[in-house]
């Protein structure tokens, strides 16, 4: 099973452009707000070395693997050269 997962703010522009690009795309995906937890919000942020929301990463395979993404338009790219050329 594949998917992706976004670890967002509910009011954040970007996170909500990402979640429409995956539901336009037919793309299954878990969507964590993290509004009230601000140290949840900085524990991914030092796991992937990432500043901002959204941060999104692709779950893939039975083990559970997973590839970190980046944010809004670099999944926007991945789903362009992934997902829509049928590599993925």
């Amino acid at each position: 099973m594949s998917y992706f997962k976004i670890i967002a703010w509910g009011e954040c522009p970007f996170c909500i452009k990402a979640k429409a690009l995956l539901i336009e795309n037919g793309l299954e995906f878990e969507f964590c707000i993290v509004d009230h937890a601000p140290e949840l919000l900085k524990h991914y942020k030092s796991i992937y070395n990432y500043k901002t929301v959204p941060i999104v990463l692709y779950k893939f395979g039975e083990d559970g693997n997973e590839t970190f993404i980046g944010g809004y338009t670099d999944l926007k790219e991945f789903i362009e050269r992934n997902i829509r050329g049928n590599v993925c």
